[in-house]
Parts: structure tokens; C-alpha cells; sequence
């Protein structure tokens, strides 16, 4: 692993996720309502497959593997989205 391909692989799950997110919700939202729940690890998951297909900076192997590393990446990520506005529009009301 090196750090290019590392942040080739961080480039590529970034694209990927936020392409494929909106994509997958409206798509559950249409014809899977019972799956909008899932709408985010689905794209996680999808996201970190073809990071992980198109660079060597990023290597998933094993079952559980996959399923922990979805869960993290899935819950950092909606971490992120939701303090990361918080920071902004406290910065900005504060200045």
C-alpha cells in the first residue's frame, strides 16, 4: 500500500458514494420503500467495492471484513454529515 493509492482510494469511494447515494435512495424510495433505510450502507458498500477494485491503496478480504468495514465507513460518514454543517454555521454565525 502506498499513500497514492491510498488517496487514490479515498478519491474514488468520495466520488463513487456521492454519485451513487442519491441514486440508490431514489431508487429504494421508488420501487423498495422497505430498503430506504438501507439506501446509505448500500451505497457504502458499492462505493468501497469499486475503491477497492480500482486501486491497490485500498484491500478488503473476509466476509466480516466487508460487513464491519461498511458499518465503520457508513457510520463515520453520517457522522461527518451531520456535525461537519454544525461546525460550518457555528463558524459562520460566530464571524
Amino acid at each position: 500500500m502506498t499513500i497514492s493509492g491510498f488517496l487514490l482510494a479515498v478519491i474514488v469511494f468520495a466520488v463513487v458514494q456521492s454519485v451513487l447515494a442519491p441514486f440508490i435512495f431514489k431508487m429504494a424510495n421508488r420501487y423498495a420503500s422497505s430498503l430506504l433505510g438501507a439506501a446509505g450502507l448500500i451505497s457504502t458498500y458499492v462505493a468501497l467495492l469499486v475503491a477497492s477494485s480500482v486501486s491497490h491503496g485500498l484491500t478488503i478480504r473476509g466476509f466480516s471484513t466487508w460487513v464491519f468495514g461498511t458499518l465503520i465507513v457508513w457510520i463515520v460518514t453520517m457522522f461527518g454529515a451531520w456535525l461537519l454543517p454544525l461546525i460550518f454555521i457555528k463558524k459562520k454565525v460566530a464571524g
